[in-house]
């Protein structure tokens, strides 16, 4: 019996090993890593997002700072968590977001970002109550004082939807919105 357990456990390993290569031959073999990440179907990964990632590149410099803000969507569950996403792939673009500690990437606190955005600031223009008028008030010239001391001057706002986010993602500089969808030559001081 341990002669038949220690074989079992020898073979175990080449086991692995064959259902390892064989997998690798089949699905990964002679595919760029970039339609590797895309077999794997995982978020960052999906075709519209590398493609306005590539968009974005090309518009916002190296050094700039972007804050990202939802304006739109109902998405409380933590799916359309993009601008995590966006922090990496934008490196080494600083990305910010309003009420970090909130926005940490932890379900738990996720749903109260959404609610900070959508009812305390307004991103969705839904309209504020009185007290909501009051507190974004308040907020207004702390977050201003904020984005200053970081030189943020790129704004993307987007949809929290879990797919598509950047199909109507707007893009502005110091409050002006560039057109970086179509290609077109970026003018920032907006002569044509």
């Amino acid at each position: 019996m341990i002669f038949g357990v220690a074989l079992a456990f020898g073979l175990l390993p080449l086991a692995n090993t064959i259902h390892s290569v064989r997998d690798w031959w089949e699905t990964r073999a002679g595919k760029s890593e970039v339609e590797q990440l895309r077999e794997l179907r995982l978020p960052w990964c999906r075709p519209s997002f590398t493609d306005h990632l590539d968009r974005l590149r090309e518009v916002i410099p190296e050094d700039a700072a972007i804050l990202c803000t939802p304006v739109s969507g109902d998405d409380e569950l933590g799916r359309s968590r993009w601008y995590l996403f966006l922090a990496d792939a934008l490196y080494p673009r600083r990305v910010f977001v309003r009420e970090p500690s909130f926005a940490s990437g932890t379900l738990v606190t996720y749903p109260d970002w959404v609610r900070h955005h959508f009812e305390v600031i307004d991103t969705d223009r839904s309209g504020l109550t009185t007290g909501g008028i009051i507190t974004k008030a308040k907020l207004e010239e702390t977050v201003r004082l904020g984005l200053e001391e970081r030189s943020v001057e790129w704004e993307l706002q987007y949809a929290m939807v879990p797919k598509g986010p950047f199909r109507d993602a707007v893009l502005l500089h110091k409050g002006v919105v560039v057109d970086y969808k179509d290609g077109t030559e970026l003018n920032l001081e907006g002569e044509e």
